[in-house]
This record gives C-alpha cells, sequence and structure tokens, in this order.
C-alpha cells in the first residue's frame, strides 16, 4: 500500500519573544484552521518563563512546537497524511503572526 503525505520543518527565529503562551497558541489555532485541519486534541507542557511545548493531534496527523524565548526561538513541526489539510499554508499563516528574524523552512513529500 502507498502512502502520501507533506511534512513542513520550521526554526524561526524572531526580533523579539514578546508574545505569552496565549496568543502563541491562538495563532496555532488560526493557522490550523485556515489550512483546513481538523483538531482532535491537544496537549501543552509549560516549563515557565515562556517556554513551553505543545502537540496537536490532527485527523490529518499532528503539529508541534517548541518554544526557547531566551533565544528567540520557536521550532515548528507539521504533518499531513494524505491530501486533506495543508501544512505549508498552516506553517505560512503562523509565521505571519510572528516578527520573523530569520528562519529555515524545510518541505518533504512522504511515503511516495
Amino acid at each position: 500500500m502507498q502512502t502520501s503525505g507533506s511534512h513542513v520543518l520550521a526554526d524561526v527565529w524572531v526580533n523579539e519573544y514578546t508574545l505569552g503562551r496565549n496568543v502563541i497558541e491562538k495563532i496555532v489555532a488560526d493557522a490550523l484552521d485556515k489550512s483546513g485541519m481538523t483538531v482532535l486534541g491537544s496537549k501543552i507542557h509549560d516549563f515557565g518563563g515562556g517556554a513551553f511545548t505543545g502537540v496537536w493531534l490532527l485527523a490529518e496527523s499532528h503539529f508541534s512546537i517548541h518554544t526557547f524565548p531566551e533565544r528567540n526561538f520557536i521550532s515548528l513541526d507539521c504533518y499531513t497524511c494524505g491530501n486533506e489539510g495543508n501544512p505549508l499554508s498552516c506553517v505560512s499563516t503562523f509565521l505571519n503572526g510572528l516578527d520573523v528574524k530569520n528562519m529555515k523552512l524545510r518541505f518533504m513529500e512522504r511515503g511516495i
């Protein structure tokens, strides 16, 4: 059986890490919604000092984020199985909500 999917990884450096966890969670939720993803659940762990990690279980697969405020750095991962949802659109929409200084974006077709 052949499978297919798209996987987007982003390493993001912001000019200044000023957004709180609640704001970033809202940006994630909006990005997932606008890119056609179906959220089944989420789990967030707060490390204190603005640092947190989170994962959203999607009907299409998953979205994860890891924040490092002390380095002005955010790591993202968005993967979808099949043709539902658009992970590149999701990550792009997320990035539009930030003051990005630099980023490294990788896109991979999976299972083909």
